[in-house]
């Protein structure tokens, strides 16, 4: 489950997409903040995720960031410093 928290393109309507499994009540399970970025590395989306480590913490990249915004990376943070997954 992943939301969109802010949106550095500033695009209508990307702030608030969310996961097609995203629940209010499990919203404090998103505990993993995460970056969108393009190929240039720049960022344009941050998000929250409840998955850091599976398959699944690509979600927010796969269903949303390449389509949505030409996205090429995701990035989750750890231990204080952003890690590419």
């Amino acid at each position: 489950m992943w939301t969109i928290t802010c949106d550095f393109l500033e695009q209508p309507g990307a702030v608030g997409t969310c996961s097609t499994d995203f629940q209010d009540s499990k919203v404090p399970l998103l505990k993993h903040r995460f970056l969108l970025l393009d190929g240039d590395g720049e960022v344009y989306y941050e998000g929250l995720s409840d998955d850091c480590h599976s398959q699944r913490a690509f979600a927010p990249l796969d269903d949303f960031g390449r389509s949505f915004g030409g996205c090429t990376e995701i990035r989750y943070l750890a231990n204080g410093s952003w890690q590419v997954l």
